[in-house]
């Protein structure tokens, strides 16, 4: 049904509806009205067996969804914000060993910790944000546990830099009801399976630590967007993040059996990729391939690299990655044409063999029809920054669902930039802190 998402709605409705419209027709066309009394009877005399089913399965999600939200409000939350010195020596593998260590999964030692505490992997956030051209980096995370590690982690990986915590969230600036502003946002995701990745700083040679006037840092073009901004105007670019796991009951999985993690679906896209390559060169049975003829002989230089890439990211911690985007501004100051550059910015990370990312959601529909009075669009709006401010996410159809990003891909996009990045209002520490020389005279 994700088609039915391309017009605005929600597929999940839809089916209800369908359902429900399925439902009708069987019992108008296909059922005798004058036997529905026996039905309805024999429904009711059965409803102690199907009913508490029904109840549950309805239940359920709720009630996770509840348990869960209260152990994230007993966790509490707080903003950091990154200040940059002039100078970084690190290539984006320093964020990629800091998003490694906060690669919490929260394994619950009992069902008790899943279904009464809601015990579950914390939901970090990294985020890029520019107020009217001042651009600056924060980090969004759990009080409890994960700030100090944060902590730890940024200034072992980065000497120099300075981690404030903020008395107020810098979303405080624009109010809930919008009065007086307007939004507009996306939600960014994967345009193709999730095993497949986007172009790494690996692919940019900045692991290879190249000269600060060589390096091609894919972050540029944002920060140089951001940069632009006019007095009035905000960008926040928000990748909330959570551990991808194996599942079982005991962590919260309904269904029977382990829900794995996302790993073996991209092993699946490896053998996809070889079974293609192998009809096309006239071999009809796969078991050929896997049984000792050399793939290498089959594949075309572009599978190879693919394979070699998905294999990459299999080595590497994942996250269930939920990526939104929100031009907000002042209405007097609220500039269209910035949204065209707010998208462009993204395509540094595009490799048309792999993996790209792209608009899978956002705050307007295609069709006048589908927002009537405008009340829709209004409501979404209202949402979407409500939920930036608490760190939270919905999707609204299958097609903007949370995507598995790993490490590497997240350390690409979010990382401290270097010198390489000349965006003059990006937030820098002004000079280098130094110890003071042992032996200054004194007194």
């Amino acid at each position: 049904m994700s088609f039915i998402s391309e017009f605005g709605y929600d597929d999940r409705y839809t089916l209800a509806i369908a359902g429900f419209a399925m439902m009708l027709f069987i019992f108008v066309y296909l059922v005798d009205v004058s036997s529905l009394g026996p039905v309805f009877a024999f429904m009711v005399a059965s409803a102690p067996i199907w009913l508490p089913i029904v109840t549950f399965y309805l239940f359920f999600e709720a009630w996770m969804l509840f348990v869960r939200l209260k152990f994230d409000v007993g966790q509490g939350r707080t903003t950091l914000e990154i200040k940059i010195p002039q100078e970084i020596f690190k290539s984006p593998e320093a964020m990629e060993i800091v998003l490694t260590q906060l690669h919490q999964q929260a394994n619950p030692d009992n069902h008790i910790e899943t279904y009464i505490d809601g015990k579950h992997p914390p939901v970090m956030s990294l985020e890029v944000a520019s107020h009217g051209g001042d651009v600056r980096f924060y980090l969004s995370v759990p009080k409890k546990k994960i700030k100090n590690l944060i902590e730890t982690q940024m200034y072992s990986q980065y000497p120099g830099i300075e981690v404030h915590e903020l008395d107020v969230d810098y979303t405080a600036e624009v109010p809930h009801d919008l009065k007086g502003y307007t939004a507009m946002t996306f939600h960014i995701g994967l345009k193709k399976a999730d095993a497949y990745p986007l172009k790494t700083y690996i692919d940019f040679g900045l692991d290879k630590m190249p000269k600060e006037e060589e390096k091609v840092d894919p972050i540029s073009s944002m920060l140089e967007m951001m940069g632009n901004l006019k007095p009035g105007e905000n960008i926040w670019f928000q990748i909330m993040i959570d551990a991808n796991r194996k599942e079982t009951f005991k962590e919260g999985q309904l269904t029977f059996g382990e829900k794995p993690d996302w790993t073996k679906e991209a092993r699946k896209e490896i053998d996809t990729i070889i079974e293609i390559a192998a009809k096309r060169t006239g071999i009809s049975d796969i078991k050929e391939v896997q049984g000792g003829l050399n793939t290498n002989n089959i594949l075309t230089d572009t599978e190879k690299d693919t394979i070699k890439a998905i294999e990459r990211s299999t080595s590497k911690n994942a996250f269930n990655t939920a990526i939104r985007y929100v031009y907000v501004a002042k209405d007097e100051a609220f500039n269209a044409e910035r949204i065209p550059a707010m998208l462009t910015a993204l395509r540094n990370y595009d490799d048309n063999n792999r993996n790209a990312l792209g608009v899978r959601w956002r705050t307007d529909t295609n069709w006048k029809f589908q927002n009537p009075g405008g009340r829709k669009v209004a409501r979404w709006k209202l949402e979407e920054i409500m939920n930036y401010k608490r760190r939270s996410y919905y999707n609204y159809t299958s097609v903007d669902a949370k995507k598995i990003m790993t490490t590497e891909e997240l350390a690409t996009i979010f990382h401290l930039p270097g010198k390489v990045v000349t965006t003059p209002t990006l937030g820098r520490i002004p000079s280098k802190r130094s110890e003071a020389p042992s032996n200054l005279p004194i007194g």
